[in-house]
């Protein structure tokens, strides 16, 4: 019928096996299995875990547990719509056919804003990491050599996307790595000069496991959550994974052992090498941890992770904003001159304006280095957690779609659903409240209800102006 959304149950929309028009089936398992870690785990683990410690003490164990488990249902609900329907725009087009044509427009142009936002504050950081080697070199330069190489790498078949994230992703987990084998000598053998201060019950000796009480774990909650965002990411891959019915299941049950692993078992580590309220937030606690074991140059390994870690979100983005605003261009809520792919079966055009946003940022950085971090990142945390909602609404819908017949149910599910949509919607409910409450986090949603309603109004002209095309006047 004219003007009816389509269903995911029409023929153009079943469940076939294909990826997407076009696009290649190159990403395996172990890029998936390693663009997950690389989304999960950010720079912020080795940089701002001071600062996330000193804020909430031991505590803060509880609130990135209970973030994490929050966080691995929704990417269970991504994974089961994943696999019902694998495409490039993933939960930009499960909103335009599950929630609305509007919902899907916002959602698409918001994850696409907020990926190149990122992209543009990590590229801005790359430049401020590199003053630890070069503290006269302008920040600008090493923010467009980082454009310059990830645009390159992003033009080619996307199995490069997938290697050199694969690599990235894999430099963090060896720290990581390094970090508990060296903490676990400290605590068991008694390697390194803090070795006499390194006990278990340092966790609960200063204070107790709740030095600030439960106000502490409440200002955790959503450090933890936004901690683990990019994880969405592997929503996007399943339109370029070779064998999504096994892959991606495997990367998205295995992220519960990585945020134990890698967030809970590293922030613990620290903590009991030393006492919480002892660490210095200003620092990064993995340089201080290398250097009691005898690195010297713990804080130019620290640093090099830190610059990979950037360039690795910097490269999802471009990923990221390049299919979303390829599904966009798709789906007729972008310029269709978007849509084509490369002979390489990369969406080029996408992966050029991606681009050109990116060397803004480059030109930002040269205009008013000092200031621009903190403009970009202003709503960032307020898209994500719109993206995180629509998820969860959006397999609500196709959940009821599957209970009336209208949609095909397949075998990797989220568990207790609807009851953990609503625990996933209800704890991001709470988190944007807290935002809501404080000051310094306020400005994030005058951002994004700007955004918001500039998007509106873009959609009532192009709606308006394709009625006045196909019909002659303007529908309400």
């Amino acid at each position: 019928m004219p003007g009816q959304e389509p269903s995911l149950n029409t023929p153009e929309h079943s469940r076939t096996g294909e990826a997407g028009p076009g696009l290649a089936h190159a990403l395996a398992n172990r890029h998936v299995q390693l663009i997950a870690i690389g989304g999960a785990v950010g720079a912020g683990l080795f940089l701002g875990s001071g600062v996330a410690i000193s804020r909430a003490g031991p505590a803060l164990l509880i609130g990135y547990g209970v973030a994490g488990f929050v966080i691995f249902l929704m990417a269970r609900a991504l994974g089961e719509l994943a696999l019902y329907r694998p495409v490039a725009g993933a939960f930009g087009t499960y909103a335009h056919e599950l929630l609305g044509r509007r919902t899907g427009f916002i959602t698409g142009w918001s994850y696409w804003l907020m990926w190149l936002l990122v992209g543009t504050a990590e590229i801005t950081a790359t430049g401020v990491f590199m003053r630890h080697w070069f503290p006269t070199l302008p920040q600008w330069i090493p923010a467009l050599l980082a454009v310059v190489l990830l645009y390159t790498i992003n033009m080619r078949a996307v199995k490069a996307y997938g290697e050199l994230e694969y690599w990235f992703a894999l430099i963090k987990v060896i720290a990581i790595v390094g970090l508990l084998l060296g903490g676990l000598s400290m605590l068991l053998f008694g390697f390194g000069s803090s070795s006499r201060t390194a006990h278990v019950s340092n966790l609960w000796r200063y204070g107790g496991f709740f030095p600030h009480g439960w106000q502490g774990v409440i200002d955790a909650l959503p450090i933890g959550l936004f901690a683990f965002g990019g994880l969405e990411i592997i929503g996007l891959t399943a339109a370029e994974t070779k064998d999504p019915e096994k892959t991606l299941p495997r990367a998205i049950n295995g992220v519960a052992l990585r945020i134990l692993i890698f967030y809970i078992g590293s922030l613990a580590m620290i903590m009991m090498l030393y006492p919480w309220n002892a660490l210095d937030s200003s620092k990064s606690p993995y340089v201080l941890v290398l250097q009691r074991l005898g690195f010297s140059s713990a804080a130019d390994v620290i640093n090099f992770v830190v610059i990979t870690a950037l360039l690795s979100s910097c490269n999802s983005g471009i990923f990221a904003g390049s299919r979303m605003l390829q599904s966009l261009a798709e789906s007729g809520s972008a310029p269709r001159c978007l849509a084509p792919l490369n002979r390489r079966r990369v969406p080029g055009r996408c992966v050029n304006a991606c681009a050109i946003v990116l060397l803004i940022g480059v030109a930002l950085n040269y205009l008013i280095p000092d200031r621009v971090f903190g403009y970009l990142m202003a709503c960032v945390s307020a898209l994500l957690m719109w993206t995180w909602a629509v998820i969860m609404l959006c397999h609500l819908a196709y959940r009821r779609r599957v209970l009336r017949g209208e949609a095909r149910q397949v075998g990797f599910r989220l568990p207790a659903a609807p009851y953990s949509n609503w625990l996933v919607l209800s704890f991001i409910g709470v988190v944007g409240a807290l935002l809501a409450l404080n000051s310094g986090s306020r400005a994030a949603y005058f951002s994004a209800g700007c955004w918001f309603a500039f998007l509106l109004l873009a959609d009532a002209v192009a709606a308006c102006v394709r009625a006045r095309v196909v019909q002659g006047g303007c529908a309400p």
